[in-house]
């Protein structure tokens, strides 16, 4: 029992809780540059030639599971283990001190006063109602009292005793919420090119829509690096009498029926030709040997005899880089420029297509997670509120009246409205 009592003590202390925090903030952060949920092969590959921290390599990346951080035993556990710390704490200390601040505490002679962070008396007329006035004085002021024959308790802000305890049962939804979305949330990265339709279905409402992409734009800065992805999205279903249109950009999401739309990535996916009075449109695919987002396709270009020839992009607005896969020497082609003669075929580029990257996630648990940041936000405010106390006795033997008060927060303020206070009990 002593030791079932001391592993309480321990659990719920607030060391250990800031340590468990502190392990889930590394290990998170871990795994914002470990890639997750690839397959065993890429690790082993990328890994095992440059070890992360120098020792890392691919077979020990998988045996501690950090392919899969958030999924995985160790991290659910230290979840589970801080929601148990929490919700230990709460019970230990939290609940208890909430249940003494609801009692009423009586001072009922001069000598407890003393022990008060702020006191002061007066002298009083021996038949004056002084009790009446000073409840009603304080009731209208908006304290809360338990009045007595000779004297009065008497608080305020006894709401900011709550916030601890909302704080620490918004941090028990989010760390359930969050663990309870790592198994069940699922993400889909679909391109779409203009004019291409995507059906939606969210399992969890049981809802069905189509989504078309109406327009993709790419916003550059002025030294042509990309600065925001827009797509254009509309939005139909006739079981849901809906048709709107959306716009979603990095940063900024569509929340849709259950559903959450991400602007990701983008492509080049496509490029029209007119390769000898006939029109060709070519799927491009990503080239990363050549580097990054470059897109190309190899192509069969002479009238007579005829080479193969690899066309690249890296850009919506053009060029694309014809090259002779020989020695790599090339041209570049313009969009709705003059037509370049390769290898005895006349190539003209009358269009390039680019594609919007979209992920669509379905996670259950976003309301569990919204609530929680309601509950820490709400309980945050409210523990900033002071819990104020007033005792008033009234001696008739000494013809005294005497005023202590304690305030748990902003004890400069408290001070104030003290003074105030018993500038105005005085003059009765």
């Amino acid at each position: 029992m002593i030791i079932f009592k001391n592993l309480i003590l321990k659990i719920s202390s607030l060391r250990f809780a800031i340590s468990l925090i502190i392990f889930i903030a590394i290990t998170s952060g871990i795994g914002t540059f470990i890639p997750q949920g690839s397959n065993n092969k890429f690790y082993i590959d990328n890994f095992n030639r440059a070890p992360i921290f120098g020792f890392l390599d691919g077979e020990k990346v998988l045996k501690l599971q950090l392919d899969h951080i958030y999924t995985s035993f160790w991290f659910l556990f230290t979840l589970i283990l801080l929601c148990i710390s929490l919700a230990a704490c709460s019970f230990r200390r939290q609940i208890p001190s909430l249940k003494a601040s609801l009692k009423w505490i009586e001072y009922k002679s001069e000598k407890k006063f003393s022990k008060l962070q702020l006191t002061t008396s007066h002298p009083i007329n021996q038949n004056g109602e002084h009790i009446s006035k000073v409840d009603l004085l304080l009731k209208k002021k908006g304290w809360k009292t338990y009045k007595f024959n000779s004297h009065i308790s008497a608080r305020k802000g006894l709401i900011g005793k709550i916030g601890p305890l909302v704080v620490h049962i918004g941090l028990i939804v989010l760390l359930i919420g969050s663990a309870y979305g790592s198994f069940t949330s699922q993400s889909k990265e679909q391109y779409l090119l203009p004019g291409e339709t995507l059906d939606l279905v969210n399992e969890s409402t049981n809802s069905k829509a189509n989504v078309k992409l109406i327009d993709f734009s790419i916003e550059r800065e002025s030294d042509g690096v990309p600065k925001q992805f827009i797509s254009k999205l509309n939005f139909s279903s006739e079981d849901l009498n809906l048709n709107e249109i959306k716009t979603t950009k990095v940063n900024h999401p569509i929340r849709f029926k259950g559903l959450t739309i991400y602007q990701a990535d983008w492509a080049i996916s496509n490029v029209v030709l007119e390769i000898d009075n006939l029109l060709y449109q070519l799927q491009l695919k990503e080239i990363p040997e050549i580097g990054n987002q470059v897109w190309g396709v190899l192509v069969e270009l002479g009238s007579e005899t005829k080479k193969n020839f690899l066309l690249t992009i890296d850009n919506e607005n053009g060029p694309l880089k014809i090259s002779n896969i020989e020695n790599f020497s090339g041209n570049n082609l313009y969009i709705n420029d003059n037509p370049l003669e390769v290898n005895s075929s006349k190539v003209s580029l009358k269009k390039i297509i680019p594609s919007s990257g979209l992920i669509i996630k379905n996670d259950p648990s976003i309301p569990f997670i919204y609530f929680s940041f309601i509950l820490i936000i709400f309980g945050t405010i409210i523990s900033l509120i002071p819990t104020n106390q007033l005792w008033i006795l009234v001696n008739k033997e000494s013809q005294k009246l005497s005023i202590g008060g304690l305030s748990n927060k902003n004890l400069v303020g408290f001070k104030k409205e003290f003074s105030k206070l018993s500038d105005e009990i005085k003059n009765f």
